[in-house]
């Protein structure tokens, strides 16, 4: 080779030496800045984990054994009415009060095989086999399956406690970081002994001494290797290893199982050949139910431990039972067993309900509340002898239509409370529209037709369905919701929004807040509770049935204060009681009335007739009484006649008996003050003259409430004392009378219905041809036709004294109604005289200081 090649050769040599080592440079910068990301994005995520793990894992991976006691009898407590002290009411008795087993009842051959199956590392890891755990993090986002797999004994423990299985990351982590704390706090043996008793195996044993009684009729600690191989494979899946139903699986498994603990040396071979070669024998052991019936109240007390262990323990509805039934807790009811007593006799007694037709028997509930501390201290769930324990409870169960009983809970009282009325407030039972089929709506139930100007204490006493539409479209549904579950405790029985059947349904509209039509209804307890406000001021107290819980060492699990807040003004308080004692005195709770006790209450009846209510309440308790069949129909029994009202005081007159006498308090600064009911404002002169009588009465106002302006509402127009038509200049002056109309402007226009006060009024405007109120309601509808002579007597002019003494001259037809802006009497009579003025005496002064005492 030539020395100018080997030049050309060396200068490419150093070219391309040159290229690779510049390309190796940068493939350097790129590793190391990819490097840098990796490290970088890695801390990032590591503290982003530790940041997440900190705020949402830690504070849950606490699970206290202590909260889970399953061996110890509990008790009920209550107060001696006489007494005070505390004695025991019941003893609860779970299943596993008799079937815990303790470890050294426990065979070892049932613990190996429990780990030889389920957790081989179990004695040697910290509470989480970190090599199974990756793994099943490995099925989850490389395999793509959706169950994580790797629990060991101690997550399997936590989750039969907790019962949380949802295939979640989150899950997977608490889980993780729980099995580590709970290692660390308990013994190996411990948690194994813990998860045999906790395990499902099928048939409805909880427990491993149960399992044993049920498929081999022996005591736990007799079981054989074979049978405790073959047990222990049910709990993989219970029903395809249930050796009564699929023995060849159980078979199966159980081989499965000795073969595991020979591989581990958990048994020698010989006792591996003798397990094989057992032939097992199944039956079960026979026992006796000889469990007591409970009252409805003790039912509902275990139902409100049991939900309030899952809410504050964070327990399974299957444990928090087995805590309550097993736990050796000490429960202090609210219960009065006087009371009780009372309900569980009248209840229980056929002769008290009326006869309905048809085959089925119309059921009944009752709730009743010390509205002070909220404690129900007495509850029946249905009528007739309790058969069941921890059956139907009606009084908390059940969701019915409430009817016009919803009403002072989400009508008046928001009403009232937001400064829309008083209950001498007066508004128009007029219908509000036109129903889908063209009828009016809403109808009422209790009056025929419709009453037209009307105070809330009326309406109320008589049921009046159209008046509480016109107040919640006034102040919308959504308030009325809002004060009803906000303020009142009815979250539960009312409902904002369900998606049922493809369809949504809501509560918050015109008929459900006003007439009681809801999507599902309300409880007894829940209805009890929302009037026991009422009478405590404003105060709503949470209904509770037990008072706290205490565990065996004394210690307390669950401590349920009363729990108080503020629901309305106390003003709105006082309000509603003045209502609702109206409507015992005069409306339809008058049969409910006590001699020397004050009651308040509301009836509601709904459509059809298929629910019966009566909500009523003494200085001393508030009680609901729901009458109905569980299966809605019509109830058909005599309207006049509510049954819920009926068994309301046959048990209230005996619950009373000996109370002192009590009425509802009323403040200081109450007074006593005139009104006119047709307006509700400060009466006049005039209000006293209307045709139908004196249209003013007294009303109980706070002081602010009080009304300051004058009633504008009566015009007075000359009558014929002996027509009692509009006076004409052919009435003779002795027969003429003042006498008031009302003035209306009322804009309804809805032909065939009457509005009855219509024709005591002077309308505004004409009304359509059939709207006005046909015979029957001429006599105040035109002039007197019955003079129709000249009388030699000076004319007297019969335009109205007020508002606007004068008015334009018109001719209308004597049978149509008068025009507000003349009285004129019609001008084709004849021999008409000149006119004059009247010789009767002047009308009565508009000037309110001039009023007498007003009448009550």
């Amino acid at each position: 080779m030539d020395k100018k090649t080997k030049k050309i050769i060396g200068k490419s040599v150093g070219v391309t030496g040159s290229v690779v080592g510049h390309t190796v440079g940068w493939i350097l910068k790129i590793l190391g800045t990819l490097v840098i990301i990796t490290i970088t994005t890695g801390l990032i995520l590591t503290f982003l984990f530790v940041a997440y793990v900190d705020k949402y894992i830690k504070p849950e991976t606490v699970v206290n054994l202590d909260d889970f006691q399953l061996n110890l009898t509990s008790f009920i407590y209550c107060t001696d009415p006489e007494t005070g002290e505390q004695k025991e009411l019941e003893k609860l008795y779970g299943v596993e009060n008799r079937v815990w087993a303790e470890s050294d009842e426990i065979p070892e051959y049932l613990k190996k095989a429990a780990v030889a199956i389920e957790d081989k590392r179990f004695y040697t890891h910290d509470g989480v086999d970190w090599k199974r755990t990756f793994g099943a993090f490995y099925n989850i986002f490389m395999s793509s399956q959706s169950s994580f797999g790797g629990s060991t004994i101690t997550q399997q423990l936590i989750k039969n406690l907790t019962e949380e299985k949802e295939v979640t990351v989150k899950r997977k982590l608490l889980e993780i970081f729980r099995a580590l704390e709970f290692d660390r706090t308990y013994s190996k043996d411990k948690i194994l002994t813990w998860y045999l008793n906790t395990i499902y195996l099928g048939q409805g044993c909880s427990g491993v001494k149960t399992a044993a009684e049920v498929y081999f009729a022996k005591d736990l600690s007799q079981l054989t290797l074979a049978e405790c191989a073959s047990m222990i494979g049910i709990t993989n899946l219970p029903t395809r290893y249930d050796p009564y139903q699929n023995p060849e699986h159980n078979r199966e498994r159980q081989l499965n199982i000795l073969s595991q603990m020979l591989e581990q040396s958990l048994i020698t071979k010989a006792e591996y050949d003798e397990a094989v070669a057992q032939k097992l024998e199944f039956k079960r052991k026979e026992s006796k139910d000889t469990a007591s019936k409970q009252s409805y109240f003790v039912d509902q007390v275990i139902s409100d431990v049991v939900a309030d262990l899952q809410e504050q323990k964070g327990v399974s509805r299957k444990m928090a039972e087995k805590m309550v039934y097993s736990g050796g807790y000490r429960i202090y009811t609210t219960v009065d067993t006087r009371i009780q007593a009372i309900m569980d006799e009248v209840f229980s007694d056929e002769k008290n309900f009326p006869v309905t037709y048809g085959a089925d028997k119309a059921q009944a509930a009752m709730v009743i509340m010390d509205p002070y501390t909220g404690n129900i201290v007495g509850m029946v769930g249905g009528r007739g002898e309790k058969k069941l324990n921890r059956g139907l409870n009606r009084a908390t169960q059940s969701y019915r239509q409430p009817g016009s009983a919803i009403k002072p809970v989400t009508v008046y009282a928001p009403a009232i409370n937001y400064g829309f009325i008083t209950p001498n407030s007066v508004m128009d039972d007029v219908p509000l529209k036109k129903s889908a089929s063209g009828k009016p709506w809403p109808k009422n139930s209790t009056v025929s037709g419709y009453t037209g100007r009307m105070t809330i204490m009326r309406a109320v006493e008589l049921s009046i369905n159209t008046i509480p539409v016109h107040l919640v479209n006034n102040m919308t549904p959504q308030v009325a919701f809002d004060f009803a579950t906000q303020n009142l405790g009815m979250s539960k029985s009312l409902v904002s929004q369900l998606d049922s059947g493809g369809a949504t349904y809501s509560d918050i509209g015109l008929a459900s807040m006003a007439l009681g039509g809801l999507t599902r209804g309300v409880s007894v307890r829940d209805l009890t509770a929302a009037y026991a406000s009422f009478t405590n001021n404003g105060l709503y107290t949470k209904p509770r049935t037990y008072t706290k819980v205490l565990d065996s060492q004394g210690n307390v699990v669950l401590d349920n204060a009363p729990q108080t807040k503020p629901a309305m003004r106390e003003e709105t308080a006082f309000y509603m009681n003045y209502l609702l004692q109206n409507v015992v005195k005069k409306g339809t709770g008058r049969a409910a009335a006590m001699s020397n006790i004050s009651v308040a209450g509301k009836t509601g009846t709904t459509d059809e007739d298929k629910d019966r209510w009566f909500v009523g309440y003494t200085p001393y308790y508030t009680a609901s009484v729901w009458f109905g069949f569980d299966d809605p129909k019509e109830i058909n029994l005599e309207k006049s006649r509510n049954p819920a009202l009926t068994m309301w005081k046959l048990v209230m007159d005996k619950v009373h008996k000996g109370l002192p006498a009590r009425t509802f308090p009323q403040p200081e600064n109450v007074v006593t003050a005139a009104y006119c009911i047709d307006s509700g404002l400060k009466p006049t002169a005039n209000c006293r003259s209307d045709v139908r009588g004196s249209r003013v009465a007294n009303g109980l106002y706070f002081p602010k409430d009080v009304p300051t302006e004058s009633c504008d509402m009566h015009v007075t127009f000359r009558m014929d004392s002996t027509t009692g038509m509009l006076a004409t200049q052919y009435c003779p002056p002795d027969s003429i009378k003042y006498m008031s109309l009302l003035k209306l402007k009322r804009a309804f226009n809805m032909p065939g219905v009457v509005i009855a006060d219509q024709k005591y009024a002077i309308l505004d405007y004409p009304l359509p041809e059939g709207t006005y109120p046909p015979a029957g309601g001429a006599r105040v509808a035109g002039y007197c036709t019955t003079h129709t002579s000249y009388q030699p007597v000076e004319t007297p002019s019969t335009e109205p004294v007020n508002p606007q003494p004068d008015g334009p001259s018109a001719s209308p037809n004597p049978n149509a109604p008068p025009n507000t802006q003349t009285g004129s009497p019609p001008s084709e009579q004849p021999n008409q005289p000149p006119s004059a003025q009247p010789t009767s005496p002047p009308p009565p002064t508009d000037n309110p200081d001039a009023l007498e005492e007003p009448a009550a």
